[in-house]
């Protein structure tokens, strides 16, 4: 079709009554500015030198009611970290089918934390950066279906979610890793039980990931090198390879805020097939006093990555019985397994200490300290301050 003919019949579209929306446009954004205090060692992407980049970000949200309770809903993205390339973070269709149950269908939310809905807007929290164990998947969004339900039970609002979401990104780092950014996808389930009664707010996540892989080159060339030697048991390298895997993620949070002060406790664990990603345990407890336009808060929180040694379990015994020389040639297999496998590994604890004040209707000045401690695993021990403003409109 011809150019002209498109452009007639847009406007002939655009021309009728019907089609138009009730459009509505939303945005916000984060100006971020931090610095490890150690000249030596980075601490979550941020070395010695000031950052303006890592925690930077500007969005806008485009939302139109298209009448019968038919709405479209885009949220675009742009990251600092990122070299503010903008994304489509959301882009969904969403249909009540009842007062209480909505059809969402699209690009939306892996609802898996407190905070996912709005992980991204700063504005919404107290913090400048939530916690890094906990809030540590690789991607906040993926494309998908879902249904939301909502009631109320006596004095309680529940949300019952249910997502089934597929994702993938070129360039994931595994928590508590510097390894090189490698294709990350996956497709799981989720579903999200959300209560508030008065001033306490209380949940449960729950995902399963069935299909799941991490196509990491160097893992790849360990993986086929294991196999190579065909004296391991024929799943060896399936056991250090997390590719075509699966995982199950629990979560727990609970808030309580009578409004003057508030605390705050989520946890999360997640298991996985054996691989050389570990297993992973995180929580933190964080609390607050406000003082009018200030708020004063603190976090303590704790994260356990535990290596799932089964490949390598499967190969000590072949290695322990073979005859010296043999030992001699599979010895740097040995141990770049082990090392492999143990990459992730990690017992640390952290603190957060910080301040936020609102000092406009529509945003927010905020500091903070965070103390990081690492027992084991590569991961090592780092201080960061950042600052910022974050904002809506």
């Amino acid at each position: 079709m011809r150019k002209s003919a498109v452009a007639a019949t847009i406007a002939a579209i655009l021309a009728s009554p019907g089609v138009w929306a009730e459009i509505q446009i939303n945005g916000f954004a984060s100006i971020v500015a931090g610095s490890s205090l150690d000249d030596d060692e980075s601490l979550y992407g941020y070395d010695s030198e000031i950052d303006f980049n890592q925690n930077t970000k500007f969005a806008i949200q485009v939302a139109a009611d298209l009448g019968g309770g038919l709405r479209a809903t885009a949220q675009l993205l742009s990251r600092g970290r990122n070299d503010y390339d903008v994304d489509f973070e959301w882009a969904y269709l969403s249909y009540d089918i009842t007062d209480n149950l909505m059809l969402m269908a699209g690009r939306q939310r892996f609802n898996l934390y407190k905070y996912s809905d709005y992980i991204d807007v700063g504005y919404a929290y107290h913090w400048i950066m939530p916690p890094q164990g906990v809030y540590s998947l690789p991607f906040s969004s993926g494309e998908g279906v879902g249904l939301v339900y909502s009631t109320l039970w006596g004095d309680t609002d529940v949300g019952i979610t249910y997502k089934y979401i597929t994702s993938a990104i070129d360039d994931y780092v595994p928590s508590g890793t510097n390894v090189a950014p490698a294709p990350y996808s996956a497709k799981g389930h989720i579903v999200n039980l959300n209560f508030t009664t008065g001033d306490f707010e209380y949940g449960l996540n729950l995902g399963y990931v069935a299909e799941l892989s991490y196509e990491y080159p160097d893992l790849i060339a360990l993986a086929t090198a294991v196999d190579g030697t065909g004296l391991f048991p024929a799943d060896t390298g399936d056991e250090i390879l997390p590719i075509d895997d699966s995982a199950s993620i629990i979560g727990i949070h609970g808030k309580y805020d009578p409004g003057n002060w508030f605390i705050l406790a989520e946890y999360t664990s997640i298991d996985l097939d054996p691989s050389a990603f570990a297993l992973q345990d995180s929580a933190f407890v964080s609390a607050g006093i406000r003082f009018d336009s200030i708020t004063l808060h603190a976090t303590y929180g704790w994260d356990e990555n535990t290596p799932q040694y089964d490949a390598y379990d499967a190969m000590l015994p072949v290695y322990n019985a073979a005859p010296g020389p043999v030992q001699a040639q599979l010895a740097p297999l040995m141990a770049g397994t082990k090392m492999a496998l143990e990459t992730q590994q990690q017992d640390s604890y952290y603190y957060t200490l910080g301040m936020r004040w609102d000092f406009h209707p529509s945003a927010a000045f905020k500091m903070e300290y965070t103390d990081f401690t690492n027992d084991k695993g590569p991961a090592a021990d780092g201080q960061v301050l950042l600052m910022g403003v974050d904002l809506v409109f």
